[in-house]
């Protein structure tokens, strides 16, 4: 796997999103959203489960306290370990023209989740969730946000529609300054989606059209790029053992029928460099 890409998860995810590394099980979890299900999967055994939810799943992220806060349309719920979905909070539900999507946590426990507009204007936002429930929008005016990350103070924080990996610095009271962007990508050929930020602080980015994964230091300097064999590779974490495998995960929504790729299958590369654990919702 050194250098080049495997088909790590042989799968037929509609819109595969989300992953993240749970230490505890040794499982990679991950989201269908199209297909409503938070799906498991480990591994060194091959096991694999899954939880289908009412409605369309943009995020499932882990909590302090067991379970996970996942992402309903408009909702911010908590799936506790027994099954049972409860409603935190709620995002834009005044506006129907915009769909939660991806989202992080902070050293805080708090969760950064943006909006995205299906009619790709800019009507979505990024918001901050509080634990216990209190939420406000944090950014404003943006298309589509996608990838959401931390490396200390910094945010990373895409914006698909514009095409941007944006960079602010977190003040008081989680208010946010922005910085010059870490990269401006051209939207007619390479758009980001997700992203993870190595125990380096190098961003890796799922870059669709291009079909490519890239690695860009701090400065936004390109330090590397992976080729996918998949269109759309949407998003990454790290896992295995000392979070040194790098898995991808990608979407067979939209593609024509009989197309020839790993389409909807997690992929698996060598980055070089370990990752960071996942931080924990504290609600």
């Amino acid at each position: 796997m050194s250098g080049g890409t495997s088909v790590a998860l042989p799968a037929a995810d509609l819109l595969g999103e989300g992953p993240w590394w749970d230490d505890a099980t040794q499982e990679l979890v991950r989201v269908d959203i199209k297909a409503r299900a938070v799906r498991r999967w480990n591994p060194a055994t091959g096991a694999r489960s899954e939880v289908v939810l009412p409605a369309e799943v943009s995020m499932a992220l882990p909590r302090v306290r067991g379970g996970l806060v996942v992402g309903q349309v408009d909702r911010v719920c908590l799936l506790d370990p027994d099954g049972e979905l409860r409603e935190l909070a709620t995002v834009e539900a005044d506006d129907p023209e915009t769909r939660l999507n991806d989202a992080t946590c902070d050293d805080d426990g708090r969760l950064w989740v943006g909006t995205y507009s299906p009619r790709w204007r800019p009507d979505a936002g990024l918001h901050v969730v509080e634990p216990d429930g209190n939420t406000r929008q944090v950014l404003g005016g943006l298309i589509a946000s996608n990838g959401v990350a931390w490396h200390g103070d910094v945010l990373y924080a895409v914006d698909s529609g514009r095409a941007v990996v944006a960079r602010f610095r977190r003040g008081p009271d989680a208010s946010l300054e922005r910085q010059p962007p870490l990269v401006q990508m051209d939207p007619d050929t390479e758009l980001p989606d997700g992203i993870a930020v190595d125990a380096d602080g190098a961003v890796w980015v799922a870059v669709l059209k291009a079909s490519e994964v890239r690695r860009y230091l701090p400065d936004g300097r390109l330090d590397r790029t992976v080729p996918m064999p998949v269109t759309n590779p949407t998003s990454l974490a790290f896992g295995g053992p000392g979070l040194r495998t790098l898995y991808v995960t990608s979407s067979s929504y939209s593609l024509p029928e009989g197309h020839d790729e790993p389409a909807g299958s997690v992929l698996a590369l060598d980055p070089g460099v370990a990752g960071r654990p996942v931080r924990r919702f504290a609600g």
